[in-house]
């Protein structure tokens, strides 16, 4: 029997289109704020903005393959209900970030 951990078709990862619409409204609420100057046209930083906030998701996802492969070794335990899955993923993801000083 294969352990099913989160109902399929989940997915609450942020599209492309989501992440650049949240960048555009933090870029335009510092500049209303006058918290930001541009030294460069305001397309360029936003491209930029949304191609970090990109690359962080996707670290973020490679980190939860990486637990979804530590937790596999303990499929059994979870089945039978001796471990809660999320629990366990929550707790093993805590520890890689904090041993790997990731930011998330």
């Amino acid at each position: 029997m294969a352990v099913k951990y989160l109902p399929s078709g989940v997915n609450m990862r942020l599209s492309k289109e989501q992440v650049e619409k949240i960048s555009k409204i933090i870029l335009d609420n510092l500049k209303t704020k006058e918290l930001i100057v541009f030294k460069v046209k305001e397309e360029v930083v936003l491209n930029r903005a949304v191609e970090i906030f990109l690359k962080d998701l996707k670290a973020e996802d490679e980190l939860d393959r990486e637990v979804e492969e530590i937790i596999k070794g303990h499929a059994k335990e979870i089945e039978a209900g001796r471990m809660d899955y999320r629990k366990m993923f929550n707790l093993i993801k805590a520890k890689l970030v904090k041993e790997r000083n990731i930011v998330l």
